[in-house]
C-alpha cells in the first residue's frame, strides 16, 4: 500500500489463507476451549496441549521466557494448592503423624490441577506474544457481536478494555513514582495504590483519561497484517482442544 494510498484512507486486506482478525478470533476461542477441557482433568487430557507446546517451542514459536515468568507470578497460589490437596484432602490422615504426611492421592491431585492450570498459562503467553494488541482486541470484537441479539454491545465493551489496558501500560511509571512518594504502614500504602488505579480505572471506563476515537481508530482500522504464520498454529492449537476432548470422552468408555 502506498503512501498516497493510506493519506486517501485506502486500504487493502493482506492476501492470506485467513484475515488476521479472523485468526485472532479463533486463538482466543482455542484458549478458552482448552481452558473448559480442563476442568476437572486428567492426565491423557493434559498431553495435547503441553505436546503441541513442544512442537510450538521447537519452531521458536513460544515464548517460554514469558510462560515463566507468568507461572512464577502465581507460585504462592500453586502452593496453597499443593497443601490444600496434600494435606487437606479427606484421604489424609487425621491424627498424629499422619497429619503431617501428605497423601498420594492428594498429592496427584495437586499434581493433575497444577500441570492444568500451568498449561493455560502457558497458552496465554502464546497468545498474548503471537498477537499484537490490535489482533488481540479485534479477535475479541468477533465474539463479542455474536451477543448483540441480547442487546449486549460488545464492540463498546472491547473498545472500553482497550482503553484501560492502554492507560494502564501507560501509566506504569506514573504509579511507580506515586508509590515512592507515599509513606506509612505496608497497608495504608497498599490502599493508596489500590485507590490510584482504581481511580485511573474508572477514568478509562468512563472515557475521561483518553478520547475513545483512539480505540475506535484501532478497532475499525484493518488488521494487524498477514495470519500467514499465524494459521497453523491456530490449527495446531485447535488439534489439541479436539483430541483432549476426545479424550475425555473415551476416558469413561475405555474404565467401563
Amino acid at each position: 500500500m502506498t503512501a498516497e494510498a493510506a493519506a486517501r484512507g485506502e486500504y487493502r486486506r493482506p492476501r492470506g489463507p485467513l484475515p488476521a482478525d479472523a485468526a485472532a478470533s479463533l486463538a482466543i476461542g482455542g484458549v478458552v476451549a482448552m481452558s473448559a477441557t480442563l476442568v476437572n482433568p486428567g492426565p491423557g487430557v493434559l498431553a495435547p496441549g503441553y505436546l503441541v507446546l513442544i512442537v510450538l517451542l521447537a519452531a521458536g514459536r513460544w515464548p517460554i521466557r514469558r510462560g515463566l515468568r507468568l507461572a512464577w507470578r502465581l507460585k504462592w497460589f500453586l502452593l496453597s494448592l499443593l497443601i490444600f490437596f496434600g494435606w487437606l484432602s479427606p484421604e489424609g490422615g487425621l491424627l498424629g503423624w499422619e497429619r503431617v504426611i501428605p497423601s498420594l492421592q492428594g498429592l496427584a491431585d495437586a499434581g493433575l490441577r497444577i500441570a492444568a492450570l500451568l498449561l493455560v498459562v502457558f497458552w496465554v503467553a502464546w497468545l498474548t506474544s503471537a498477537l499484537d494488541r490490535q489482533a488481540q482486541i479485534q479477535g475479541l470484537t468477533r465474539w463479542l457481536t455474536l451477543l448483540r441479539p441480547l442487546g449486549v454491545r460488545g464492540d463498546a465493551f472491547a473498545r472500553r478494555l482497550f482503553l484501560a489496558l492502554e492507560l494502564f501500560e501507560a501509566q506504569q511509571t506514573e504509579y511507580r513514582a506515586f508509590r515512592s512518594r507515599i509513606s506509612g504502614s505496608r497497608w495504608s500504602r497498599l490502599r493508596a495504590g489500590r485507590e490510584f488505579l482504581i481511580e485511573r480505572l474508572d477514568n478509562a471506563l468512563a472515557g475521561n483519561a483518553a478520547p475513545l476515537q483512539e480505540a475506535a481508530k484501532v478497532l475499525d482500522g484493518p488488521s494487524g497484517g498477514s495470519s500467514a504464520g499465524l494459521v497453523w498454529q491456530v490449527a495446531l492449537l485447535w488439534l489439541a482442544v479436539l483430541s483432549a476432548i476426545g479424550l475425555r470422552a473415551a476416558a469413561p468408555l475405555a474404565g467401563a
